[in-house]
């Protein structure tokens, strides 16, 4: 392992036909360190399943796998409080207790090898004792590993239960943010075409409009121009019957006036017509009828005939 972080690590491998290839799943068991407030820290294990992201090609004999945690860890090893130069000398000192340790353990195992040459029958069944207490121990360690394997198992399955829950309900959100999107476009649209119909609507109820005022402006000109020629008419009427009624009257009086001198000069005639008694009278030759006439009679009879044949009067 040369990188690790929360969501993933890095790791080198031998560049053969055994190597993970691209979105391949792996198995992953390694320690990570876990420090606290003091000198010392603690090796976490993990065991976690990851997926082949990115392949390195280092040289033709190692490859850099970047595996991506499908559970992340529970911590950032990277961001601990704690810097680069401490942690390197915990490590460091770390490295030095266990080469110590090993050291010891081989002197440990040498004075033992010694002292089994001269062992004794207790020392015999003291050494069988511990065998047995440690085989209990690894025993222990093997069934808490199994436990853990277990639990991890069965977590990982509720990872993937919640995960393809999670998947589901998120496929059927997105289906109904994409039927809301889809009614809205409709929705937009439809708003979109009412409103270029009511423009259009409101453009040709602004021209009817117009038009009316126009046509009622010009209908109150021609009701004006009719009222006025109308009243011109009626005036004119009015003045025509008036002369007319005059005219009547005049003639009237005239026609009068006429009968009235016809009738005189009629009574005249007849009575000069008349015999005397006893008297012969020779009958009289007949005259110029302007000598019967009265003076200025002619004169009216031409001014009632031409009123009457005057056909710019109207009666």
């Amino acid at each position: 392992m040369v990188d690790v972080s929360s969501k993933g690590m890095a790791l080198l491998y031998h560049n053969d036909e055994n190597c993970p290839g691209p979105n391949q799943s792996i198995t992953t068991n390694f320690g990570v360190p876990f420090f606290d407030s003091g000198d010392s820290f603690d090796t976490v294990f993990f065991n976690r399943i990851g997926r082949v992201c990115r392949i390195d090609n280092l040289t033709s004999k190692v490859n850099r796998l970047a595996i991506q945690f499908a559970e992340p860890l529970f911590f950032k090893p990277g961001e601990q409080d704690i810097s680069d130069s401490d942690a390197k000398q915990r490590l460091e000192t770390k490295a030095q207790l266990i080469v110590s340790a090993k050291e010891k353990t081989v002197v440990k195992a040498q004075t033992k090898v010694k002292a089994d040459n001269q062992v004794k029958p207790d020392a015999e069944e003291s050494a069988h004792l511990y065998s047995e207490a440690l085989a209990r121990a690894e025993e222990r360690i093997r069934s808490y590993t199994e436990t853990k394997a277990q639990a991890e198992e069965k977590l990982k399955a509720e990872i993937e239960a919640r995960h393809t829950s999670e998947t589901k309900l998120l496929a059927e959100a997105e289906k109904k943010i994409r039927s809301f999107a889809e009614a809205k476009a409709r929705a937009e649209e439809q708003a979109k075409a009412e409103t270029r119909a009511r423009a259009k609507a409101e453009a040709k109820a602004k021209t009817e409009a117009r038009l009316r005022a126009k046509a009622e402006k010009k209908a109150e000109t021609e009701a004006e121009k009719r009222a006025k020629i109308e009243t011109e008419l009626r005036e004119k009427a009015e003045t025509y019957t008036e002369q007319l009624a005059k005219a009547k009257a005049e003639a009237a009086r005239e026609i009068a006036g006429i009968k009235a001198q016809a009738d005189d000069t009629i009574a005249k005639i007849k009575a000069e017509c008349k015999p005397k008694t006893h008297e012969k009278k020779s009958i009289p030759k007949k005259t110029n009828r302007d000598k019967a006439k009265k003076p200025g009679e002619g004169i009216l009879m031409d001014k009632v005939d031409k009123f009457i044949t005057d056909r710019n009067i109207i009666f």
